[in-house]
């Protein structure tokens, strides 16, 4: 069984500050991810139980949080995917430039012959919802002068 790494980035015209206050929440999945219907915290908010439109639950727990870096990772316990070992991050920076990038990685293990598939599903899972994030964050910015 080996190791298999999705990550998807995204630029988005707006502060780090701003795509982080959306992103960086990890109650906040359902108002930028359209198949996630709701989402509720236990254990402190360090769990969260995640509901599909398709009713399927996830859950995942917090594995470490930085405010001042603007990042987390967590670990799936429990959903649909045929993965073990599976650790998902997802990061903010400032580009320098005004802009900000945003990226939503994983690395998993899967003992199915479907590996290529289920990194492919996750890839177009996760730029899906980068998209939507983007167009979310930048929709709140003022209209440029000029």
């Amino acid at each position: 069984m080996k190791t298999i790494e999705v990550s998807v980035s995204t630029s988005i015209a707006c502060p780090a500050e701003q795509v982080w206050s959306l992103l960086g929440g990890f109650d906040l999945l359902p108002r930028w991810i359209d198949s996630i219907v709701s989402s509720r915290l236990d254990d402190g908010g360090r769990l969260r139980h995640l509901e599909l439109t398709d009713g399927a639950i996830i859950v995942e727990r917090l594995l470490e949080f930085s405010e001042g870096e603007r990042h987390y990772s967590y670990a799936l316990l429990e959903g649909p995917l045929p993965v073990s070992d599976y650790v998902g991050r997802v990061a903010v920076r400032d580009d320098g430039e005004g802009r900000t990038l945003a990226t939503w990685s994983s690395r998993f293990r899967s003992e199915k012959a479907n590996e290529v598939e289920i990194a492919t599903d996750l890839e177009s899972f996760y730029r899906t919802g980068l998209e939507r994030l983007k167009v979310l964050v930048e929709a709140q910015q003022p209209a440029a002068m000029g």
